[in-house]
């Protein structure tokens, strides 16, 4: 039981510092790539092994809890996918792994999520023993940890979706201007993504690389893009994607329409960033009546209050 426990609770540490530390690390691994790139030290780096170079994770944890999954779910790959078809929770908690761009399969995200929740009952519930609790006070606590595990589980996949959204969102008008001025130049519109993706890094450009793979590889232009809109899930790509459609279909320069989506973007992202600068005056009020009113009522009010307290106590 007690090595039960241990292994639980060395499960549950592991996955917070993973879940918690995992942003800044690619965020981290990103940089020194471009840095590596801009620098020209790229290749001069040398690997003894390529197996070694990748992080625990990926080495051990990772092959266990897809073999863990696998076992579990006893299904190949195809079954999974006419489930995701039939099964509208297993269909959008597919696509939210793929908007969180964590590259888990349904299956191994609920393992996951199963020994997080049950590591967070073990913890609580030993915790409240520890602390000389009874049965039910452990029963308790044990509840409260599975329902602690599963919130949190599920906070962080909204949190990373909602985090990737906002960088594909901020990265998408930059991207634009880059792909209208590579059009403009005399490139067509594939080798165009292809030459952005090459020097840039971010979750927009890993969509567009996937766009591109599916390009080469034969699949039509209109239904590549509209995939990238579904991925995606942004207004403004959605727009772009209808409006490249929509000139392809009609013979229109891809070169103009680019240019015009491009000023459209920056416009809308000029409008949002006056819209948030607008409300940080609305914004400044919580601090100040939370902080700053209380100090100057009683910076005015105390010495009449002292005054009045004074006169009655001395009558």
């Amino acid at each position: 039981m007690a090595f039960i426990i241990a292994a639980m609770l060395g499960i549950t540490i592991y996955l917070l510092v993973l879940m918690v530390g995992h942003s800044s690390g690619m965020y981290r691994d990103s940089v020194r790539r471009r840095l590596d790139v801009v620098g020209g030290t790229k290749n001069k780096t040398f690997v003894v092994d390529e197996d070694i170079s990748k992080p625990l994770s990926e080495r051990i944890f990772k092959p266990l809890i897809k073999s863990a999954a696998t076992r579990m779910s006893r299904r190949n790959k195809n079954d999974d996918d006419a489930i995701a078809t039939e099964n509208p929770r297993l269909a959008k908690l597919k696509k939210m792994l793929k908007q969180a761009g964590l590259g888990l399969s349904a299956a191994e995200f609920k393992l996951i999520r199963m020994l997080v929740v049950i590591g967070a009952g073990v913890v609580l519930g030993v915790f409240a023993l520890l602390l000389g609790g009874d049965m039910s006070l452990m029963l308790l606590a044990m509840i409260a940890g599975l329902f602690v595990g599963f919130t949190g589980v599920r906070f962080y996949l909204t949190r990373a979706i909602t985090k990737r959204r906002t960088l594909m969102e901020r990265q998408l008008p930059d991207v634009l201007d880059l792909l209208s001025v590579s059009v403009e130049a005399g490139l067509g519109f594939e080798q165009a993504i292809n030459h952005i993706t090459a020097g840039m890094d971010g979750p927009l450009i890993d969509e567009l690389v996937v766009t591109y793979r599916e390009m080469t590889m034969g699949r039509a232009r209109r239904d590549a893009l509209v995939l990238l809109g579904e991925r995606c899930d942004l207004e403004e790509m959605k727009t772009f994607v209808g409006a490249i459609v929509q000139a392809t279909q009609l013979g229109i320069s891809i070169k103009n329409v680019l240019r015009a989506q491009a000023y459209a973007m920056r416009q809308s992202r000029k409008s949002k960033v006056q819209e948030k600068a607008m409300k940080v005056s609305i914004k400044m009020l919580f601090p100040m009546v939370a902080f700053i009113f209380p100090v100057i009522f009683i910076i005015l009010l105390g010495p009449a209050v002292v005054n009045v307290i004074n006169v009655f106590s001395g009558s």
